[in-house]
């Protein structure tokens, strides 16, 4: 592995620390920049939601933004304000071109459909996902959303959107899911002697880089948001 390499994926990077958030966030690799930026969600400490990208190009790379210089993170951009959220998460739609899809669950247990296009920015679809919701993981398949949700009654269940009419979203329950806690990211973490997580915030994504990597997320003991990269 590359000196490069090593720099760029096995340091522990604090995200976004002069901006006020909570809860756990939800991490993506993207299509933008030449490598495929990671796009990470959180919820506003007090209200609305924040987004960070990660630029993943290497510094030779012929694309580069000066503004956020390889293997590091933005400053990060604030939406929906007004509403107090305990959860985000992210994926990197098949659709669009390019969007980006978010759902989040709200205070009062709203689970929001949200998508990022070129332009607009982040919009609100008037459908949201679910109702009753206490806890959710989100899943993407070829523009397909599929949530695992816990609902505060304790009931868990499974909600779907098919790409039919996109880029608005209608929602039914379905069959399976995937699972709602991530033992991947934990036992990593514990691996790696990162052992204080605060409860509930350790998650782990996959992407591409350097030859396969899977991404760490989680809120220290200080509530900043720490990410790290593990290369295959």
């Amino acid at each position: 592995m590359s000196k490069n390499k090593q720099m760029h994926s096995r340091n522990i990077i604090d995200v976004g620390p002069d901006v006020a958030t909570a809860g756990p966030v939800g991490l993506a690799q993207g299509v933008y920049g030449a490598r495929g930026n990671l796009e990470l969600v959180a919820c506003g400490a007090e209200e609305g939601l924040w987004v960070f990208w990660f630029n993943a190009d290497d510094p030779d790379d012929a694309v580069t933004t000066p503004d956020v210089p390889p293997g590091t993170w933005s400053a990060g951009l604030g939406f929906a304000p007004g509403i107090r959220y305990l959860d985000a998460q992210i994926a990197q739609s098949a659709l669009g071109p390019d969007h980006l899809e978010v759902l989040a669950l709200t205070a009062d247990h709203v689970l929001q459909s949200w998508y990022w296009s070129p332009g607009p920015g982040f919009r609100r679809r008037p459908v949201d996902a679910a109702l009753g919701v206490a806890r959710f993981r989100l899943a993407h398949d070829a523009g397909e959303l599929r949530v695992a949700v816990q609902r505060t009654d304790g009931a868990s269940a499974t909600v779907s959107s098919p790409t039919v009419g996109y880029p608005d979203r209608y929602w039914h329950e379905s069959e399976g899911s995937p699972t709602l806690d991530d033992d991947t990211a934990l036992a990593m973490l514990a691996a790696h002697g990162i052992l204080h997580a605060e409860p509930r915030t350790a998650r782990s994504a996959r992407s591409t880089r350097d030859g396969g990597t899977t991404e760490l997320t989680w809120r220290g003991a200080d509530g900043i948001i720490r990410h790290l990269g593990i290369p295959d």
